[in-house]
C-alpha cells in the first residue's frame, strides 16, 4: 500500500501530466490537499519538497508553490531524468551493502589460511552444508555432497552446455522466450539450439514430448518461476507433467530458479521438488536477491553428473573465490538472508500489484500485457504495424530505457513485436509515469503506420 506521502507525488505528477495543472501556475494549497488526502499538513510539505528536489515545482515565499516553467505534461513524466524499464539491476537501497560488508570481514578472519591456497572445487563443504539446510525450507532436499557452488548462475551455464551427458542426444531445447545468458552460452559452446513457444500459458505439452521422444535433446533450460521477460510461471501440473516427460523419456532437465525468493505461494514447488528419477539440474543464482557483484550460485545435480560437472567446474577456475563463499556462508547462517528475501518479497510483490494496475489504467484492453503475479517483469506486445525498435527510439529520446523481447528470441523467432518492462529499480509514481508515455508512443507509431 502506498503511503500518503506516495499518494500525493503520484496524484500531482498525473494533474501535471494530463494538463491541469500548468508552468507558472501555482499548485494547490498544504490545507487543501491535507484534507483531499485526510493527512497532516507535514505529510504534503514532504511531498511537495520531494517534487521540489526533482525540479518538477518550485516555492515562492508567503504564496505557495508553483509548476517550474517548462514542465508541461511530457516533460512531467522524466521529471527525474531517465526512466528505466531495462536495467535489471536492483536499487541501491535494496542490496545489503552493510550486511555483507559485515560478513565480508568476518570471512577474511574466518578463512585467513584457505586464502593462501586453493579450496574444493564444489565449493567449501561448511557453505554447502548451509545451502543444503536453506534449500530444505523450500521443499528442495539436497545433501551437501549433491550441491556444487559457481561463480554465478552464467558459469553452471557454460559448463552444462560444454560437458557431455548420457545418451546420444547434442542440442538444447529452449523456451521462447528465454534468458539470453543461457542463449549466449549454449552459442559459445556450439550446441545446436531448438525453440519451443512459451506464453504466459506454458508450453505445448505434447510438442515438448514429440522433441524428448526424437532423442535430439541433451538438456532442456527452463525458467519455470517469472521467466524472463515474460514474468509469468508454470501452474503446479504443467510442471509434474514436465517432470513425468523427462523421466519416461530420459532428457535432462536444467531449472533455473534465480527468482525463487520472491514466490510468496507455499504450494508452487520447484521441478526439482517434483522430479522422483533425478533427471532435474536445479540452478539457484544470488545476484538478484544479494549483491552481483558477489558471483555467487548453487547448482544441484544428479548423482551421475555430479563429476563430469565438477571436473569442468575444475578446469574452469579452480574453485570459486573463498572470500565470496564465506560471505555467503556466514549471510545465511546468521539469518540475515532469511529477513532480507522476506523484504524484498513483500516489496516486488507489492509493486508488480501496482503495475499490473497501472497497466490496466493505461493500456486498457487495447494493449496486451502479461500479468506476473510478483517478480519483476512484464512483457508488451505491440499493436500491428508497430516495430519495437521504432518505439525503443522514440522512448529513448523521451528518457525511457525498455528492452527488445527479440534479445531473448533464437533467430528464427524473433518478430520485433514485444518490449519487456523490468520493475526492478524504478519507484512506485514513475513506473505510471514511464507507462503513460509508452502508450502515447506506441498510439503515435500505431496511428503513423496506419
Amino acid at each position: 500500500m502506498d503511503t500518503k506521502h506516495e499518494q500525493i507525488v503520484a496524484h500531482m505528477i498525473r494533474e501535471v501530466e494530463r494538463g491541469h495543472i500548468r508552468s507558472g501556475h501555482k499548485l494547490p494549497s498544504v490545507r487543501a490537499l491535507a484534507k483531499m488526502f485526510s493527512c497532516s499538513p507535514n505529510t504534503v510539505v514532504r511531498a511537495y519538497q520531494t517534487l521540489e528536489r526533482d525540479d518538477v515545482i518550485y516555492p515562492v515565499p508567503k504564496s505557495g508553490y508553483y509548476l517550474v516553467e517548462g514542465r508541461g505534461p511530457a516533460s512531467a513524466r522524466t521529471e527525474s531524468g531517465p526512466i528505466d524499464f531495462a536495467s535489471t539491476t536492483p536499487r541501491g537501497d535494496f542490496l545489503p551493502f552493510q550486511e555483507m560488508e559485515h560478513c565480508l570481514r568476518k570471512a577474511i578472519s574466518l578463512y585467513k589460511e584457505e586464502l593462501f591456497g586453493y579450496t574444493d572445487p564444489q565449493g567449501i563443504f561448511s557453505l554447502r552444508n548451509e545451502l543444503s539446510r536453506y534449500f530444505h525450507a523450500q521443499q528442495i532436499f539436497a545433501n551437501p555432497d549433491q550441491i556444487a557452488v559457481v561463480t554465478g548462475a552464467q558459469q553452471a551455464f557454460s559448463i552444462l552446455t560444454r560437458m557431455p551427458f548420457p545418451g546420444q542426444g547434442r542440442a538444447v531445447l529452449v523456451e521462447q522466450p528465454t534468458y539470453f545468458g543461457f542463449l549466449a552460452a549454449a552459442r559459445v559452446a556450439g550446441c545446436p539450439v531448438i525453440g519451443i513457444h512459451r506464453d504466459e500459458h506454458g508450453i505445448d505439452l505434447k510438442v515438448l514430448e514429440s522433441y524428448f521422444r526424437s532423442g535430439q535433446i541433451k538438456l532442456f533450460y527452463t525458467v519455470p518461476r517469472f521467466l524472463n521477460p515474460l514474468g509469468t510461471s508454470y501452474s503446479l501440473e504443467q510442471k509434474r507433467r514436465i517432470a513425468d516427460l523427462a523421466r519416461q523419456h530420459d532428457v535432462y532437465i536444467v531449472e533455473d530458479d534465480y527468482l525463487a525468493d520472491l514466490e510468496e505461494d507455499s504450494k508452487a514447488d520447484p521441478l526439482y521438488a517434483l522430479d522422483q528419477s533425478d533427471h532435474v539440474i536445479y540452478v539457484k543464482s544470488f545476484s538478484k536477491t544479494i549483491l552481483p557483484g558477489i558471483r555467487m550460485g548453487a547448482v544441484l545435480l544428479p548423482d551421475r553428473l555430479l563429476d563430469p560437472f565438477i571436473r569442468h567446474k575444475n578446469a574452469a577456475d579452480i574453485s570459486s573465490p573463498i572470500l565470496s563463499q564465506g560471505a555467503l556462508e556466514l549471510y545465511i547462517k546468521s539469518g540475515m538472508y532469511k529477513r532480507h528475501a522476506a523484504r524484498i518479497r513483500e516489496h516486488y510483490r507489492e509493486k508488480m500489484r501496482y503495475a499490473i494496475e497501472v497497466c490496466a489504467r493505461v493500456f486498457g484492453s487495447g494493449i496486451h500485457y502479461t500479468c506476473p503475479s510478483s517478480g519483476v517483469f512484464i512483457t508488451i506486445r505491440l499493436p500491428q504495424y508497430v516495430k519495437a525498435t521504432a518505439l525503443q527510439d522514440r522512448l529513448l529520446r523521451r528518457g525511457i530505457s525498455v528492452t527488445n523481447v527479440d534479445q531473448h528470441l533464437l533467430p528464427e523467432n524473433q518478430r520485433n513485436d514485444r518490449i519487456r518492462l523490468c520493475i526492478i529499480g524504478v519507484e512506485k509514481p514513475r513506473i505510471e509515469a514511464g507507462m503513460i508515455v509508452i502508450e502515447e508512443e506506441i498510439r503515435r507509431l500505431e496511428r503513423r503506420m496506419r
